[in-house]
Parts: structure tokens; sequence; C-alpha cells
């Protein structure tokens, strides 16, 4: 029989958000190996500077959209009556988020916490738990008042290639938006135009004047290629044009140091 010191302490444990994401989780990784689900430093910053809206403005490949998933699919798991939401800008980001990012790592929870929170419906968009909290993923509108969790993924590229769906998402799903709902909004840079680029804009300029924000206030986070520990490779042989040279530079003036390795790997 376990002893009571051993019981609170698995009682603890689960009841500690950071330890769950980093132990319960298991994922594919880039070359489709399954792994355990840890967060990376990216992910860290973004899970300890978190605010009820935040835009993100990224680099690719950095995990921020497995982590917004995982994060709702643990609110789901460990809370009842809790409705979250993904949109996507495609029917087949749409298919993978849902089947890497939510069912995967779903299915491989340890087999008591299925158990004690088993599905009730799953299709290739939605799971249903038992205890009345679902996470799904769509292209349209998720009628977002209802939602506790709300995630729209590549905002940037959606506002850019599909300016109907965007205005579709801004004057809905956006503008639903009630306090204490968290809403996550995640692109890379698509132009100096566009919601996404407004939303930035104005987060950044509440960032500067240190402007306290509400509720209903966006919070910018910016998580910028050069941070990345792994982007870098063996300078040899890479060729910097004048082009590239000059965004160096420009980077160079605003007090970011590059290495030549982080360069080659920009370059190609």
């Amino acid at each position: 029989m376990a002893r009571r010191a051993d019981f609170q302490t698995a009682v603890d444990q689960f009841s500690d958000w950071r330890w769950r994401l980093n132990n319960l989780y298991w994922i594919t990784d880039k070359s489709g190996k399954r792994v355990r689900f840890e967060l990376n430093w990216t992910q860290m910053t973004f899970f300890e500077q978190m605010h009820y809206l935040n835009v993100l403005l990224k680099a690719r490949q950095l995990g921020l959209t497995t982590f917004i998933q995982i994060f709702m699919l643990d609110a789901c798991v460990f809370n009842r009556d809790i409705r979250a939401g993904t949109i996507a800008h495609t029917l087949g980001d749409v298919q993978t988020i849902f089947r890497d990012k939510i069912k995967y790592p779903y299915d491989n929870l340890p087999d008591d916490i299925r158990t004690a929170v088993p599905v009730v419906r799953a299709n290739q968009t939605e799971l249903l738990l038992a205890h009345n909290s679902s996470i799904r993923v769509g292209t349209s509108l998720l009628r977002s008042g209802t939602l506790q969790y709300l995630h729209i993924s590549e905002y940037g590229k959606l506002c850019a290639k599909y300016p109907d769906k965007a205005r579709e998402v801004r004057t809905g799903a956006l503008n639903t938006v009630q306090a204490g709902q968290l809403v996550f909004v995640e692109s890379t840079a698509e132009g100096q135009e566009g919601h996404f680029y407004t939303l930035c804009d104005d987060a950044q300029v509440k960032q500067r004047q240190a402007a306290k924000l509400t509720e209903l206030d966006f919070k910018f986070h910016f998580f910028p290629w050069w941070k990345e520990p792994q982007y870098g490779i063996a300078p040899e042989g890479v060729i910097i044009t004048d082009a590239f040279a000059k965004y160096f530079c420009n980077l160079s003036d605003q007090g970011i140091t590059l290495t030549d390795g982080q360069k080659a790997w920009y370059v190609k």
C-alpha cells in the first residue's frame, strides 16, 4: 500500500500545471520519433510570461503551436466543462494539428488518466471527454463566445492569403472575446499590413509604454530565429550576398550579434 506521503506527493504533482506539461505528454519530434514532451526555452518563456490575450510573432519551428495545443488539452483533461478551439488557415493544417498535437498526446497519456477521463466522441477535428470538456480545430468560426481557450494559428498567413476568412475571424472570434478567456494569436511575419500586423503593432506600443494591461489588452511576445540555439551550421562554403549582408548589418545596428554559423544557417 502506498504511504500517505507518497500519495500526497502524487496529488501535489498532478495539481502542478508545469509538472504535468513536462511529464505526462508524448509527441513525435521532427524526425518522427516518439518523445516525451518537455518545455523548450521558447515554450517555457511563453508559459511564464503568458497573459489573457496574447499575440505571438515568431520564427518557424520553435514549437509554440505544439505547446499551445498541449496546454489547452491539459486544461480540458484536468478540468470539467472546458471549451477550447483552434482556427487554422487550411484544412490540411486542421487535420495535422488535431492528429499530431491533440489526439496523439491524449492517446499516449498514462492509462489511469485516460480511464478516469475517457473520450466519448472523437472525429478528425474534435475530442469530447466524459466530463464535458472538449477541444476542437477548424478553418471557420468556432463560436468563440462559448470558448475559454481560443488559438488562431498562423493568423498572418490567414490575413494575407484569405482576407475574407480573416475578416470573419476579426469581427467574429476576436470581437466576442470576453474578459478572462485565454487567447493565443500566433504567426510568422507576413509583411507590414493586415490585422495581424496591426495587433502586433498596437501590443508593441503598449509594451514600449510599459502600460498596465487589462484582461482585454493583447500582450506582445516576440520569438526571433536568432534566439534558437539549434539554428546554426558550419559556415564554410556559404556565400553571403549583399542583400543578406545588409540584413545582418541592420540586426547588428540593433545590438543583435550573430555568429558566422547563424548567418550561414539563415542564408541556407
